[in-house]
């Protein structure tokens, strides 16, 4: 049995290839750019009004007398896009609508609201500075600048910025192929009628939408029952089409235990067996031919699910540095606790912030089997191994969910 750290350090040593894939804009969130995107335009695209008002010639303005300048207004309207389809006079005024392309010789606008208008002519009575009330063509993006890294997960947001600066296809990592394989006689499909003694496929739920929502496409979520062939097969399988497996359950030693048996005869090697970890202790890990990593995750619910957690995750964000879901922050424990091992210790929690400072309280039952948690829980806290006792206010690592 192997410490928690150095578990981690195990499975992060292992690499998975990922290739790129061409997708469109429009099926891209949530995917993962493979390499940095450069914009296709200027944006603004044009000089444009940062305003509703009068465009105007700096210059002339400044032509100020004793009694003001007084600027005919051309009957032209400029509007958010567009030009003139006659080119108004420099030594007048023209009315122009927020977004509106700013015509040659025009540099600068007044806003309505503080315009004085006096039988159809724009006043001015003090001098006006060039740019003024003006978006500058590029002055936000310039065509060929970076927009966006790689490595950035694309989310609604950074979606419309390539749509607006014309990019229609970016490249991405493919989403990383997974298997899942459940096994157990009393496990049955969540369409079954339940029946005594059966228990619904709950964790292979649970991890096709953790992988879904963290860049991987499930390929293969299948429930095996407690025969070593039927295993071997659905090993298989997924070692032909996957880049990343998991199995739930069968990871133990007792005498239905058959998945390390069946993942032998598909080229496994297991490079730890068993964590010094609270709950999932049985889990253990490995490689089939040298290339596609194993996570053996034990069955109890809270204990699949802080091994997705802490374990599954880290590996598929340091291959495709996903902008994690998943943050580990620092809270205050607003509870005390017992801990009766030298393990590492995961704790389903509810972090919350009052009075300034991000507190942590445990759920109310404790259990690798206590499924409740999962309608309780927003992290999970961390209690290093050589803390027997945690007190009230103590910093405690957390894993925000």
């Amino acid at each position: 049995m192997i410490s928690f750290d150095e578990a981690s350090e195990i499975i992060n040593s292992a690499a998975i290839y990922l290739k790129p894939e061409n997708i469109s804009v429009l099926n891209a969130l949530d995917r993962i750019l493979y390499c940095d995107v450069v914009s296709k335009v200027n944006y603004p695209a044009e000089d444009n009004s940062a305003m509703d008002g009068y465009a105007v010639n700096s210059n002339i303005a400044s032509k100020i007398n004793a009694g003001g300048l007084k600027l005919e207004i051309d009957g032209q309207v400029v509007y958010a896009g567009g030009g003139l389809k006659v080119p108004a006079r420099q030594d007048s005024a023209l009315r122009i609508m927020t977004g509106g392309y700013l015509p040659e010789t025009f540099d600068t606008v007044i806003p309505f609201e503080d315009a004085v208008v006096e039988d159809n002519r724009l006043i001015i009575n003090s001098p006006l500075k060039p740019n003024k009330n003006i978006r500058k063509k590029g002055e936000d993006i310039k065509n060929g600048e970076i927009i966006l890294n790689k490595n950035a997960r694309l989310t609604p947001e950074n979606i419309s910025l390539l749509a607006s600066c014309n990019i229609k296809k970016i490249k991405a990592y493919e989403k990383i192929p997974a298997s899942i394989i459940s096994t157990g006689n009393e496990i049955i499909g969540f369409n079954r009628k339940p029946k005594y003694g059966k228990i619904y496929n709950s964790n292979g739920i649970l991890a096709e939408n953790f992988l879904l929502q963290n860049g991987c496409a499930v390929v293969n979520n299948t429930v095996c029952k407690d025969n070593l062939k039927k295993i071997e097969d659905a090993l298989s399988y997924a070692a032909k089409t996957s880049k990343i497996i998991i199995t739930s359950a069968g990871a133990s030693f007792g005498d239905k235990d058959f998945t390390e048996k069946a993942l032998e005869s598909v080229g496994f090697k297991i490079k730890f067996r068993q964590a010094a970890i609270k709950p999932a202790k049985p889990f253990s890990f490995g490689l089939i031919n040298k290339k596609i990593p194993v996570f053996m995750i034990p069955g109890n619910p809270v204990a699949f699910y802080t091994c997705l957690a802490v374990f599954v995750k880290p590996f598929i964000n340091k291959h495709i540095k996903i902008n994690s879901r998943m943050h580990i922050i620092k809270s205050k424990s607003s509870f005390e606790y017992i801990k009766n091992n030298k393990r590492r210790e995961f704790i389903p929690a509810r972090t919350f912030y009052k009075d300034g400072v991000i507190y942590s309280e445990i759920y109310k039952k404790s259990g690798p089997a206590m499924i409740s948690s999962f309608g309780y829980m927003n992290s999970i806290v961390s209690v290093p191994e050589s803390v027997s006792k945690v007190h009230t206010n103590e910093l405690l690592d957390t894993y925000l969910i």
